[in-house]
């Protein structure tokens, strides 16, 4: 099963992914975080040596190619880190999907990152956005982290102050930031037609993030339980439909 989190700068995602994480774990799942688990540099680094290696011996047009066709960054330094990440991120997703009794969780997944490729080209045609969310792959659940403008932009100042110089250079200005608030409220339009079974919470504090973590949970605890039923099925009596609902909750 594959959650993907998505959501503007600061929003929580990987706050709220960690904390998932334990929970389902406390519950008894196999649980693991992948991407933007930023604790494990080196691991990261070697995914995206393989994945590279992997798709020139394979002679594979990667996804990331055709989508970077369509929202090419307009900064060269950021059009390479996204193709790379893009890269790893694809790759990862396809063994993740392979692995059925495994909780796989994207605090920065397919749909953040054609918000982000919509920040770094410029672009928002919303011919090439649908195209762009078609060719992703989809996760089992997505779950849409929002928070007010003012507490977003106050987190991102924060965030920035606590950030090295080196590392400023490479995070986006703060007015960046705060305009992919927009860009995700236009992806939020977009996939609104792909029927995607979603959550939206917001976890402005400890209490509301356990809160929208335990929300969450549940819902993965049914759907969990619910595919593992349908399994056993073979045929049409298969619910379709059970994946294409769409829950909002707001915590």
């Amino acid at each position: 099963m594959i959650l993907e989190l998505f959501g503007p700068s600061a929003a929580g995602k990987t706050t709220l992914a960690s904390e998932l994480m334990r929970l389902l774990k406390i519950q008894g799942y196999t649980v693991v975080l992948q991407i933007g688990d930023r604790r494990h540099p080196l691991k990261r680094a070697a995914l995206k040596s393989f994945s590279s290696l992997y798709l020139r011996w394979t002679g594979q047009r990667s996804p990331a190619a055709e989508m970077l066709e369509m929202f090419p960054p307009r900064n060269e330094l950021w059009a390479i880190r996204l193709k790379w990440h893009l890269e790893v991120l694809i790759r990862a997703w396809s063994i993740a999907q392979a692995s059925d009794d495994v909780i796989s969780i994207f605090d920065q997944g397919m749909v953040q990152s054609v918000c982000s490729l919509i920040l770094f080209s410029g672009i928002t045609d919303r011919e090439s956005l649908a195209r762009a969310l078609d060719l992703a792959p989809k996760p089992d659940l997505l779950i849409r982290l929002q928070a007010p403008r003012e507490v977003l932009e106050a987190r991102l100042r924060e965030r920035r102050r606590n950030l090295g110089i080196i590392q400023q250079l490479l995070e986006v200005d703060l007015q960046s930031s705060l305009d992919h608030i927009d860009h995700v409220n236009l992806v939020v339009e977009q996939l609104e037609s792909h029927r995607l079974p979603t959550i939206c919470v917001e976890s402005l504090d400890p209490s509301g993030l356990a809160t929208a973590a335990e929300v969450i949970a549940q819902q993965v605890r049914e759907r969990f339980h619910a595919a593992q039923a349908r399994s056993l099925v073979i045929g049409p009596e298969r619910d379709a439909d059970f994946n294409q609902t769409a829950h909002h909750y707001h915590v």
